[in-house]
């Protein structure tokens, strides 16, 4: 029965499409089972990750050894490799969703909404900056805890390039740069806890009643609102091809994400990255593609394929990286009050602004609601938004707040890596 063995634990190629394959179907799977009506959705596959590697470690005479002669459940080569490309495909494709309503949604309140996400996001920077300082915990386990108090995945994905990047420069290359996943797998699930929690704290606060703000919506507003920030995506016949411009977009935005920026006082360049560049130029290739007969026409269902296979791809890759020293973490490497840290980082920035949003800006609760997901690039706050409210207005918040705040989420993760790592 060695065949199985090869297949369970080993560095045959069998074995890492074994893995990845029963990894991700269950983490899917699992990803549906609601609590409170809460689901962690694709996002279990990280979870799943962590457990299959932590299981797998425990068998070290079948396990891939490195250059360094450090076992590792995978060959850690192939989950470099698989994990950014995954993150290219997830970041592109959601570039595409929104690069439509990108500059649309500054109209009509856009820009109120996009200061309180952006007020969210430098919050929780520089709370992150506070705690380095006063607890001493290095950094690039700080923009990991960020990362997962805030639930954005790609911030992770471009604080890990740039970490191994500062590494390289150092010549050393393969020391550490696997904490970053680790924490954020730490603070993640009750980040997306928290970002729902505080939904529905500032409801209780201010005894918003859900039936009474849906009675008084404008239905005219409420359509030319939408209608602004639908994110489009041009249909097409099925048998017109589109991989054309997916690979064209990803290609320029490579090119882009490695173009180096000096910043005075940095000590390495900042880049927009493998997570970055894609997803601008795939904003502008939505936004600004068919203006200029640019072949940008992908269909919807091919979008959003696209963005979950990248994503489950990614944390699949993150989750098994991280549990070869996950449990170890916990038990002896601080991961209790790193869960606790994060929490701070989640419901702080959130509480205070949302709180000013509705009671100063006077913004409509149901597009708050969307706003705080989207100041936090998380769908499982969009869907109980949405599910919450009756209504599809949370996902005009969410769309409008989206763009921008996952742009500033990749350059500070990167920032805080090269300015205090």
């Amino acid at each position: 029965m060695s065949w199985i063995n090869e297949l369970l634990v080993g560095s045959n190629v069998g074995h890492i499409v074994f893995v990845f394959a029963f990894v991700i179907f269950l983490g899917i799977a699992l990803g549906r089972i609601k609590i409170c009506g809460i689901s962690l959705g694709m996002t279990f596959v990280l979870f799943v990750g962590i457990a299959a590697s932590h299981f797998g470690m425990q068998f070290p005479d079948s396990l891939c050894i490195d250059k360094h002669g450090v076992k590792h459940f995978v060959d850690p080569e192939v989950l470099h490799f698989v994990r950014e490309f995954g993150l290219i495909l997830f970041v592109y494709a959601v570039g595409l969703q929104v690069g439509p309503s990108f500059f649309v949604t500054f109209k009509s309140g856009g820009l109120t909404l996009n200061l309180l996400a952006v007020s969210i996001v430098l919050s929780a920077v520089l709370i992150t900056v506070l705690i380095h300082y006063i607890t001493g915990i290095s950094m690039p386990t700080m923009v990991g805890i960020l990362s997962g108090a805030i639930t954005n995945t790609p911030g992770l994905g471009a604080a890990q390039y740039a970490y191994i990047d500062m590494l390289k420069a150092r010549g050393e290359i393969g020391q550490g740069a696997d904490i970053i996943g680790t924490a954020y797998a730490m603070s993640y699930p009750l980040g997306v806890v928290g970002i729902i929690a505080s939904i529905i704290a500032i409801r209780f606060i201010f005894r918003i009643d859900i039936d009474k703000e849906n009675k008084l919506l404008s239905t005219a507003v409420q359509k030319e609102k939408q209608a602004e920030s639908a994110i489009k995506v041009e249909k097409q016949s099925s048998d017109e091809p589109h991989l054309i411009p997916i690979f064209v977009g990803i290609f320029l935005g490579v090119i882009l994400g490695s173009i180096p920026v000096y910043i005075p006082g940095v000590s390495q360049p900042v880049k927009l990255g493998l997570a970055g560049g894609p997803l601008v130029v795939a904003i502008l290739m939505g936004a600004f593609g068919p203006r200029i007969k640019f072949p940008t026409r992908i269909t919807r269902s091919a979008v959003l394929m696209l963005r979950e296979v990248g994503i489950c791809l990614f944390l699949a890759c993150v989750g098994l990286i991280a549990g070869e020293k996950f449990v170890e973490t916990i038990i002896n490497g601080g991961g209790l009050l790193w869960v606790g840290i994060g929490v701070i980082i989640t419901l702080t920035p959130l509480l205070v602004v949302g709180t000013l949003a509705y009671a100063v800006f006077k913004v409509d609760y149901f597009i708050l609601m969307g706003m705080l997901a989207g100041s936090t690039t998380d769908p499982p706050a969009l869907s109980y938004s949405v599910g919450a409210a009756g209504n599809d207005k949370p996902s005009i918040g969410y769309a409008t707040v989206y763009p921008l705040t996952m742009f500033l989420r990749i350059m500070t993760a990167q920032l805080l890596i090269l300015l205090f790592a």
